[in-house]
């Protein structure tokens, strides 16, 4: 993307940042976000005149990071939120990086949070859990994502912790008793 004046940075950024709709992608306003830190010479004097936070840019700016495949994913609009592509960002390699944004793209859910709980629960880093939950599908690991509202979770955790179990593990436990407690032994359809 060409350089961009400081008048059409600014005007992309403050039409999609103060709105709930956006009407560019995010690959956009970090190229904005980029120009105007590189014109204004830090990215705190940039906070300060558009109203954002400085962590905000820098979770923009590091956008332009990504592979060039995952870009495009991001510019045609396929991955189409910031903490979505930032996170990707922290994936140092590239091969890795392609294959978990492909992975997020077929998605139906796109609700991160149901990744970071898998990751931090693991106790891996990004890229090893990344690895692991790559590895594992070819090995036909079933894996099933239930989207809990937070107090719904928090008393899933609180239960576990008193269980002195993982939240996913007890959810296992609660199917598996409910499976067996029913008398069959594989779901019908």
């Amino acid at each position: 993307m060409k350089d961009l004046d400081e008048k059409t940075a600014l005007a992309i950024i403050f039409a999609n940042t103060k709105r709930q709709k956006r009407t560019v992608d995010l690959l956009t306003l970090a190229h904005a976000f980029d120009c105007l830190t590189n014109f204004y010479g830090s990215q705190k004097v940039l906070a300060k005149k558009v109203g954002l936070s400085d962590e905000m840019i820098r979770e923009f700016r590091k956008i332009l990071t990504l592979a060039p495949e995952v870009k495009e994913m991001i510019n045609s609009r396929s991955i189409d939120k910031l903490d979505v592509a930032y996170r990707l960002s922290k994936i140092e390699d590239q091969t890795i990086q392609i294959k978990a944004a492909r992975e997020f793209s077929k998605l139906k859910s796109k609700d991160i949070r149901n990744i970071e709980r898998l990751i931090s629960s693991s106790g891996l880093s990004v890229d090893d859990s990344i690895k692991t939950i790559l590895e594992s599908k070819l090995k036909e690991l079933h894996v099933f994502i239930v989207d809990f509202n937070e107090d719904d979770y928090s008393s899933i955790s609180k239960n576990a912790k008193d269980k002195n179990v993982m939240p996913a593990e007890l959810i296992k436990q609660i199917v598996l008793n409910w499976l067996y407690s029913t008398g069959k032994n594989k779901v019908e359809e």
